[in-house]
């Protein structure tokens, strides 16, 4: 075989180059119209409103944001009717966000999903989330301090779930959930406060629709139930007993705040016909701050401080999956641990569906902390 040419080596790689460019479809930046955010909402009766928060880009390389909405039957006769009120060409590539409105969650997100997921357009990677009240009022409204409103609501989502403050959402995860046999999932709620917007809690779904919502601070315990946290952060509120530091009895609790949080969960079955579930969270953190006069480098007070934020952490989780029970979502993903460990369950939705309110999981928190930080 002969050697290639070192000399033609350099005119190849430049025409393979050139072919390649040449295979892609340009877009000129001032001639498209970038969708950053997309959103659909039930108005009436089979008819869906969607919503466009696309960025502009002049000549000069100025932005400005444009929204566009309308009602149709599916969401690509909604595109095509905002193309026709646009004079730029529409482009996804920029797409970072879909939200759903909250009539659109109560009437049933099934279909949406399945048209999301099989859209070559959108990536996987994008956040998936629902507005609380009415979602073109929502997109619409004035946010002075807010120039890129897609761009915000993807960096507001992606902030607090790297924090471990809101359920993550992306199109994959959602996807896996929703093609489940057993489990269920959990969209972030986004509120308007103001001239600002917040998440505001956390959405549980069963079989598409929304049966129901949590706190949005109780997004980490459902973090620590359904994976290992790294980094997490928390405040709490133990006894004012705890310590036994009466100094500051005119306060209710005695507040801590922990962070550098690093948990690792196990969950076994223990019983195949309840069925009942053992969850053990092995805890480790930091001490970040306390409001207490007592001296907190003697071992015999962090260990009560371990004690009660074992019992406080036991039973807020307790609580959030006794929550879950009660609307039939299985967010936390049970079922699955159920088919792994119990064999020939031949499990399905309806059967989990009966068998998950009745569920029994004991919580076992074992908390460490491994340095102390700042006291009041």
């Amino acid at each position: 075989m002969k050697k290639l040419n070192t000399f033609k080596l350099p005119f190849l790689l430049i025409a393979s180059v050139m072919l390649l460019v040449g295979c892609t479809e340009p877009h000129i930046l001032e001639r498209i119209s970038l969708a950053t955010l997309i959103g659909y909402d039930l108005t009436g009766e089979d008819e869906l409103t969607t919503t466009a928060v696309m960025r502009q880009i002049n000549p000069d390389l100025e932005s400005k944001t444009l929204i566009q909405s309308t009602t149709s039957s599916t969401s690509k006769g909604g595109r095509k009717k905002i193309e026709l009120a646009t004079s730029k060409e529409i482009t996804t590539g920029q797409l970072r966000v879909v939200l759903f409105g909250e009539e659109l969650a109560k009437y049933g997100l099934d279909y949406r999903l399945r048209t999301i997921m099989m859209s070559s357009e959108i990536s996987n990677a994008i956040y998936l989330a629902m507005v609380e009240g009415d979602l073109k009022s929502f997109l619409e409204s004035d946010y002075k301090d807010i120039p890129n409103l897609g761009q915000h609501i993807f960096q507001l989502i992606e902030h607090n779930i790297e924090q471990q403050n809101a359920v993550s959402s992306t199109v994959h995860e959602i996807s896996r959930d929703d093609f489940s046999r057993v489990a269920s999932y959990a969209l972030p709620i986004l509120k308007k406060e103001k001239d600002d917007i917040k998440i505001s809690g956390i959405a549980l779904f069963h079989k598409g629709k929304i049966v129901g919502t949590l706190s949005a601070k109780d997004a980490f315990y459902i973090q620590m139930v359904r994976d290992n946290s790294d980094n997490g952060t928390m405040e709490l509120n133990l006894p004012i007993t705890t310590l036994g530091d009466h100094s500051l009895s005119s306060s209710k609790y005695l507040s801590v705040a922990l962070d550098s949080i690093r948990s690792k969960r196990r969950i076994t079955v223990v019983d195949q016909t309840l069925p009942e579930f053992n969850l053990t969270i092995h805890l480790d953190c930091r001490l970040y701050e306390i409001i207490s006069n007592v001296n907190i480098d003697e071992a015999e007070i962090i260990q009560k401080l371990e004690k009660e934020i074992n019992k406080k952490l036991e039973s807020e989780i307790k609580r959030v999956i006794q929550y879950s029970q009660e609307v039939n979502s299985d967010i936390f993903r049970f079922g699955e641990y159920y088919e792994a460990q119990v064999r020939n369950a031949n499990m399905d939705v309806e059967k989990w569906s009966e068998m998950y309110p009745e569920m029994k999981v004991n919580v076992t928190v074992k908390a460490k902390i491994l340095r102390d930080g700042v006291f009041q």
